[in-house]
């Protein structure tokens, strides 16, 4: 059985990347950059749960004679304010901005289980009832069940620049299936 879900949620991959003579320079605009961003997007509405850092890198280009240094966060938004909030990312982390990714989920997809749980059983039995029938046999009690599922394909986009204005954003949707394996007996 499947399902189609509006995804309502969003994680977004973004940060500052920083370019400067010395490392100290680098790791310092790259820290303010982030501070501006993470303020900025508390500002908007994140919480505390919303944000999290997912790295912070510090390197040194040899060809272009530079230490580079990176603060990487996710932040987990609305699926309807990623446009909006991509943007207020952006104008805070100016020219150090860097968008790495948006993945789209559904926020709660055990809501969406039971229903298609349902279905799953309801087509196997009918499938068995319907070879059964075909074979002059009953379909009695379910001796064994197994579940399988999956969440579908979610899209994702990559960018790294800094943002004139908020980037439309299409969700979509999203398909989350669940298969059930059922061994009947037959009588």
């Amino acid at each position: 059985a499947t399902v189609m879900a509006r995804p309502d949620r969003a994680t977004l991959a973004l940060g500052v990347q920083s370019r400067r003579a010395t490392a100290a320079e680098a790791m310092d605009v790259a820290s303010q950059r982030a501070g501006a961003v993470i303020a900025a997007l508390r500002d908007a509405g994140a919480g505390d749960q919303d944000l999290r850092t997912a790295g912070i890198n510090l390197w040194h280009d040899q060809r272009e004679r530079q230490f580079v240094a990176t603060n990487q966060l996710r932040v987990t938004v609305a699926a309807d304010d990623v446009g909006a909030r991509i943007d207020v990312a952006g104008r805070a982390g100016d020219d150090e901005f860097t968008l790495d990714g948006v993945t789209f989920s559904v926020a709660d997809p055990a809501a969406l289980v039971a229903p298609l749980r349902q279905q799953a059983l309801a087509d196997a039995r009918s499938k068995a009832d319907e070879l059964a029938e075909a074979e002059g046999a009953t379909v009695g009690l379910a001796l064994s069940i197994t579940e399988g599922g999956s969440g579908g394909h979610v899209p994702t986009f990559k960018a790294r620049t800094a943002m004139a204005a908020a980037p439309p954003v299409e969700v979509g949707a999203e398909s989350l299936s669940l298969s059930v394996t059922v061994t009947y007996e037959i009588s």
